[in-house]
């Protein structure tokens, strides 16, 4: 009877370990790198609301004609100019919780005519 008990105190002790703070420790790990790698995509993703009705009051007329051409060129300046690592810094310390490609392709837009809403 006694040899059955050892068994099972050792059965006991193994999942213990196996699904204790080990297996919480691992978790957190994954769960953080996903919430990382969400976090970059997310702010890749950006996608500005422009308004193509009126004028920034920049230009005497309306620049919306260029709005394809413009949105182009600024996601790649933007994309040229920044990092993951950078953005993920900037993203830490901005006010805005910004990062430094979205503020680089809205102040883009802004500086060719377009009124950039958000």
């Amino acid at each position: 009877m006694r040899q059955s008990s050892d068994r099972t105190l050792i059965n006991i002790i193994r999942n213990s370990l196996r699904f204790g703070y080990i297996g919480i420790g691992q978790s957190f790990r994954k769960t953080l790198l996903i919430i990382i790698i969400f976090s970059a995509l997310a702010s890749c993703a950006y996608k500005p609301v422009v308004d193509t009705g009126g004028r920034s009051g920049t230009f005497k007329s309306d620049r919306a004609s260029e709005i394809t051409n413009d949105l182009q060129h600024c996601k790649k300046i933007a994309k040229d100019n920044s990092s993951l690592i950078e953005d993920f810094s900037y993203w830490l310390w901005s006010p805005n919780a910004e990062t430094k490609s979205k503020v680089i392709y809205k102040k883009c837009l802004t500086n060719r005519g377009h009124s950039v809403l958000n």
